[in-house]
């Protein structure tokens, strides 16, 4: 049977997940986990490029736990796909180094969202560890010797740099990494409650896929909309107005929202009304994924073992990547000089 191509993506652990994650990437992992041998990267060690601070440090085991919570709860399987947080490899640290030494300063300063990224964590001037984000984050594409990666288009920079750094190693060295290929999807962009930006975890627009109902009607209710409307009697705009996005985006009933929209244009419907069919269809949309959650928070040790096994298989795969990099590069001397004397790299439990 000819194997599956790998896939990697995966998230940063800085809160829990919100709608946006849901639309703009883990709907896509879950369609194509059984089509792929999938891995599912909890990039803690990416946090400190903008959030080094012991604070928010702190802070990365509970969102680690919440980020397995939402992928269980939105249909990864860990029978098929493989979750593990990134710092629980020792190889990442290695090849990482490595591969800082292919690429240059000016390279890197030609990826347009590092200064997006240093701007929106309030950075003035860029530190070494952001510069290299693109380099760690090819490090996390090619240890699992990843094929794919599905992508946004503003991300498409990242996996171009992960692509030229395993063409120049295999050129250099010998072939070990494939060129990962992206997978690009028309990623939508789903805006906040507050209609002013992308939702975000860090601007406070966000509709979490744990939210309690009672929470996600009081969002909802406060929502922003036309601000030209002024009376349930005026006519309303439809057209880039939050509140009909999110009816596109998770109400199934497309008859529901074309009556609305209709109603809305020449001001036959208040806005009450409008944001009460929509709270109730994301509650309807995100019960599911509660009720999963729930029995996952009942039963705490399938959550710890899908992530332990998950670290135990990225390990494996880590160690043998390592092995053929030292091979290829010559560093595997270390091991026939010393070997007899001692064991450097370890064995995994």
């Amino acid at each position: 049977m000819t194997p599956k191509p790998r896939l990697l993506t995966g998230d940063r652990p800085t809160g829990r997940l919100h709608l946006g994650h849901y639309v703009g990437s883990l709907a896509n992992r879950v369609r194509l986990q059984r089509q792929y041998e999938s891995f599912f990267i909890i990039a803690d060690l990416h946090t400190l490029t903008t959030k080094p601070e012991p604070e928010y440090i702190k802070e990365i085991p509970t969102y680690i736990r919440e980020t397995v919570l939402d992928y269980l709860s939105v249909g990864i399987d860990p029978e098929v796909s493989t979750i593990f947080v990134q710092s629980a490899i020792p190889e990442t640290y290695q090849l990482n180094l490595l591969l800082e030494m292919l690429v240059t300063v000016p390279r890197l300063e030609r990826i347009p969202s590092l200064k997006d990224m240093a701007r929106d964590a309030n950075i003035d001037s860029m530190p070494f560890g952001l510069l290299g984000y693109p380099v760690l984050q090819a490090v996390d594409i090619l240890l699992p010797r990843a094929q794919v990666v599905p992508v946004g288009r503003d991300n498409q920079s990242h996996v171009e740099l992960a692509r030229e750094l395993a063409r120049r190693f295999n050129n250099l060295y010998g072939e070990v990494f494939p060129e990962p290929d992206t997978i690009i999807g028309d990623v939508p962009l789903l805006v906040g409650t507050d209609g002013q930006a992308k939702m975000s975890k860090s601007l406070g627009n966000a509709i979490y896929l744990s939210d309690e109902a009672e929470i996600v009607r009081q969002k909802v209710m406060n929502m922003y909309t036309d601000p030209k409307r002024l009376h349930a009697t005026d006519p309303g705009t439809v057209e880039g107005n939050p509140v009909f996005i999110y009816h596109d985006a998770f109400n199934p009933s497309k008859a529901e929202v074309d009556d609305l929209k209709e109603r809305y244009r020449v001001g036959k419907v208040g806005d009450v009304e409008v944001k009460k069919k929509l709270a109730a269809a994301i509650n309807n949309f995100l019960e599911p994924f509660r009720e999963k959650r729930a029995y996952y928070l009942a039963h705490p040790t399938i959550p710890s073992d899908v992530l332990a096994n998950g670290i135990r298989r990225m390990q494996v795969e880590a160690k043998t990547t390592m092995e053929l990099v030292r091979e290829k590069t010559g560093l595997a001397y270390s091991l026939d000089l010393f070997a007899d004397q001692v064991d450097i790299f370890g064995e995994y439990d």
